[in-house]
């Protein structure tokens, strides 16, 4: 029997890096692998790089293919992109990043795509000006096509909204990151005081790559400070990789701090991170809505983080973590050092935020979320939801 055209799936294709696994990596697999899983829209991938998220859609069974930058020019991307749309006839392209969009929304006039989206998954690491003549055009160009090429713009945070909205009118949507919140984590779920020896040092992480936005030398600064003007024992530990590794590890040396903090790269495998750690602090110039934040409170791990971007979204505004307003070391450890003496509140605000993260930002319901915005572009339909 013919199957109809009502009946066929939407086949929506995904363009995304891959280069490193960090949050839009990780959010685009919480949504490629959610849409395989519920079987109502068909997903399909172009990854720009081989490493952990290839992998992972590989394993999964996903149609992924490698569109790689590392060998292939601009256009020879374009042209394997083209050719991934033709053989998996897609409906809805759905682009993930800034060169992602550029050469997405290229292919989909080429092939004859009729619908796209694209996520904005955080504000721009740096404001890019007219003394940097082709970063700025490629910015104008980038805009541009958000504009008046794509049927929706997701921001990742009510926040982010507020920034895209006046840029892409009638098309900005909101729907926030989300992760597996029936995941059940390999060990049990503590308390804040149930996490170490009574003794035992106070451990304090940061997770996230090592880049100037993310403020490495800020949790530096602030172990240093724990240690030095509070007395307190304290070690800290970064989870994380990037360009500014090795520098963050000579200016803890430089601070007298080497010893109490510990740069582990990359970790495959965070589950003994999560146990072992008493606090997150997220010491970021700005966030879309970090997926690390979602997943420490999912473990009941207390939380000290910048109020900015969508951290105070995740945080149901300092209900769930305490919230950081003056921006620097002596900011940090008054926070720090206002948990650490109050366990009754770490505990609270734990249990929070767990509660928070499983009722607000469940994978189950916001892939229904994006099933409904390409439903309702495949149909044409002339406004969109904005409290999608």
């Amino acid at each position: 029997m013919a199957t109809s055209d009502s009946d066929k799936k939407l086949v929506v294709t995904h363009i995304v890096s891959g280069d490193i696994w960090a949050g839009a990596e990780a959010q685009a697999f919480e949504l490629i692998s959610g849409l395989q899983t519920n079987g109502v829209i068909k997903p399909t991938v172009v990854v720009f790089n081989t490493g952990v998220l290839f992998d992972k859609f590989t394993a999964l069974g996903i149609d992924v293919t490698l569109a790689d930058e590392s060998a292939l020019s601009p256009l020879g991307q374009i042209k394997t992109i083209c050719k991934h749309l033709r053989k998996h006839p897609t409906d809805i392209i759905h682009t993930h990043g800034f060169k992602e969009n550029m050469l997405g929304t290229a292919s989909k006039y080429l092939v004859g795509v009729k619908h796209s989206v694209l996520t904005v998954h955080g504000s721009p690491e740096s404001q890019s000006t007219w003394r940097a003549p082709k970063k700025k055009l490629i910015n104008v160009l980038d805009r541009a096509l958000s504009r008046f090429c794509h049927d929706a713009v997701v921001a990742v945070s009510q926040h982010l909204k507020t920034l895209l909205e006046p840029r892409y009118p009638d098309k900005t949507v909101v729907i926030r990151n989300f992760i597996d919140t029936d995941r059940i984590p390999t060990t049990p779920l503590q308390q804040p005081d149930e996490r170490n020896e009574p003794d035992a040092l106070y451990r304090i992480a940061l997770v996230g790559r090592c880049v100037p936005v993310k403020r490495v030398d800020l949790f530096v600064d602030t172990i240093v400070s724990l240690r030095t003007d509070h007395n307190l024992d304290v070690e800290g530990s970064v989870c994380g990789d990037g360009p500014l590794l090795n520098t963050m590890k000579q200016y803890a040396k430089s601070k007298g701090v080497a010893q109490f903090i510990h740069f582990k790269g990359f970790v495959h495998n965070m589950e003994p991170e999560w146990t072992s750690m008493d606090t997150l602090i997220m010491p970021s110039d700005h966030e879309g809505l970090p997926m690390t934040l979602l997943e420490a409170l999912l473990r009941k791990v207390p939380v000290v983080a910048h109020n900015a971007g969508g951290i105070p979204e995740a945080l149901d505004f300092g209900n769930c973590g305490l919230l950081v307003d003056n921006h620097d070391s002596k900011g940090y450890t008054d926070k720090l050092t206002q948990l650490i003496s109050q366990p009754e509140m770490a505990k609270r605000l734990a249990t929070n935020g767990h509660n928070h993260v499983i009722k607000a930002f469940g994978k189950r319901e916001n892939v229904q979320t994006y099933e409904e915005l390409y439903q309702t572009i495949s149909q044409k339909k002339k406004h969109l939801t904005q409290n999608i």
